[in-house]
């Protein structure tokens, strides 16, 4: 075989490893997809990276030419996987100084760090938490998050760096369970920089206090972005009575429907399904009434021909406050059969009662969505499950799963 043809094996390697990241990096947020859909991707994704591997020098110099080339996110990802496997420290602060000029390249820089396996990532997350940049240390908080590692004697000092830093060390406490250090993350609901009260309040809650974080979490409600980070889990932590009630005074405020929406899945409560049937009938807040619907009564819309076929997109400028591109993977409900279904079938459900799928909300039915549900309804499996066990770390539904973990189980 020519050198030329190798050359061009190998550039296609990094091509389809570049475009395969982007689109799992999609996927873990749609609202369609499920753990084996992901599973796929990641080993496609593998294949091709692992063809790079395989390829040694001219692998390295595909990825990287291609990430100097175009330095888009893509790219970005598939340079630092290789660059952190060479173990060499010119090759990964090559990729890191360019990453991080530019904000959207540092996801698929931590991406890379969550990707490479273990032994690779011990000797990196420690250097990065000890540069003197912050942003290294940050990058390295990051990585910790995603692997979900504990630093032990180095988080309670990056709880008093920089704002950016301290507030994804608040951030990382909640993640693994770190209940020793819940003063000093409630100290930090006074803190002068708003992202750190956000997330020491998110990750007050996740460790078991249910009290002033749940009001820091509600005055950064929203149904998009950080702000439905935190209400994701206000709503799931309060009592389930006060979170139905403060969702149904938010009604009449139009700027406050989408959130409406997304919550009442979240919450799970019957008492909204009328409401939400009334909303499949807008077209901006359609299908995100569906899923919720669907969420709380575990009707399949697409299994039980409850849809219809697609209206059209949104006029990009016409889109509603907290507009996600997901949408579009969730199907039109027809609302005429769902309003039908809900007569027929709505002694079933129990207002008053949060439903996850169609069963009561229980331990069994948290593991069985975790298992079998989509990738965001296992991302609120995850939730739901820490909070019932704060010294648990908080499952990273959407990790890579590496094959000795899973020939472990």
């Amino acid at each position: 075989m020519s050198r030329r043809v190798i050359e061009h094996i190998v550039e296609q390697h990094a091509e389809d490893a570049a475009f395969l990241w982007l689109q799992r990096d999609w996927a873990i947020d749609a609202p369609d997809q499920h753990l084996k859909n992901l599973r796929r991707l990641d080993d496609r994704l593998e294949a091709h990276v692992d063809g790079l591997r395989v390829a040694g020098e001219w692998g390295w110099q595909a990825a990287e030419t291609a990430f100097d080339r175009y330095q888009e996110p893509g790219e970005t990802f598939v340079a630092a996987v290789l660059a952190l496997e060479s173990m060499s420290e010119n090759r990964i602060g090559y990729i890191l100084n360019l990453a991080e000029a530019s904000p959207q390249l540092s996801r698929p820089v931590v991406s890379a760090l969550g990707w490479v396996e273990p032994h690779v990532v011990q000797k990196w997350i420690p250097a990065l938490l000890e540069d003197p940049l912050p942003s290294r240390r940050l990058l390295g908080m990051a990585a910790c998050s995603v692997r979900r590692i504990d630093p032990p004697t180095r988080l309670s000092n990056l709880l008093n760096e920089v704002p950016a830093v301290r507030a994804r060390a608040l951030r990382l406490a909640g993640e693994i369970g770190r209940v020793d250090l819940l003063s000093d993350i409630r100290a930090a609901l006074h803190d002068a920089n708003e992202t750190c009260r956000f997330w020491a309040a998110w990750s007050c809650v996740l460790l078991g206090d249910r009290y002033e974080a749940l009001e820091v979490l509600r005055m950064h409600a929203s149904a998009d972005g950080i702000g439905w980070k935190g209400t994701q889990l206000m709503l799931r932590a309060a009592d389930h009575q006060n979170a139905v009630e403060w969702l149904l005074g938010l009604r009449g405020d139009r700027s406050k429907e989408r959130l409406i929406a997304a919550g009442a899945g979240v919450v799970g409560d019957p008492v909204f399904v009328p409401w939400l049937i009334t909303r499949m009938r807008d077209h901006e807040l359609s299908r995100l009434a569906g899923e919720s619907f669907a969420t709380i009564t575990g009707i399949s819309l697409e299994e039980r021909a409850m849809h219809v076929e697609a209206r059209g997109d949104l006029d990009p400028a016409d889109l509603p406050t907290g507009y996600s591109a997901h949408d579009e993977n969730l199907v039109w409900p027809d609302v005429g059969k769902i309003r039908e279904w809900w007569r027929q079938n709505q002694t079933n459900f129990a207002q008053g009662t949060r439903y996850l799928r169609g069963k009561p909300l229980a331990a069994e039915t948290l593991a069985q969505t975790f298992a079998q549900g989509t990738l965001r309804q296992r991302r609120g499996a995850a939730l739901d499950l820490a909070l019932g066990a704060p010294e648990t770390p908080l499952a990273n539904s959407s990790a890579r799963l590496f094959k000795w973990l899973a020939s472990a189980d």
